[in-house]
């Protein structure tokens, strides 16, 4: 499976900013691809993690959160 890091990045940040349906949709695909990267491996996994954790960031430090 291939996904871009800005897409992946892009959902997770939806996960948590998005409005209603948006954020449990993107909250439903992040943790698709998260049971997809753990049946990759750790090295798969870890790097979804990280892209994760980095779309979720981004948001709340631009504004301060």
């Amino acid at each position: 499976m291939r996904i871009l890091r800005e897409g992946l990045a892009y959902a997770a940040r939806l996960s948590v900013y998005g409005s209603g349906k948006q954020r449990e949709l993107a909250a439903d695909f992040v943790e698709y691809i998260l049971q997809r990267a753990e049946k990759e491996g750790d090295a798969v996994y870890e790097k979804a993690k990280e892209l994760i954790k980095e779309g979720k960031e981004r948001l709340s430090k631009a504004v301060g959160l």
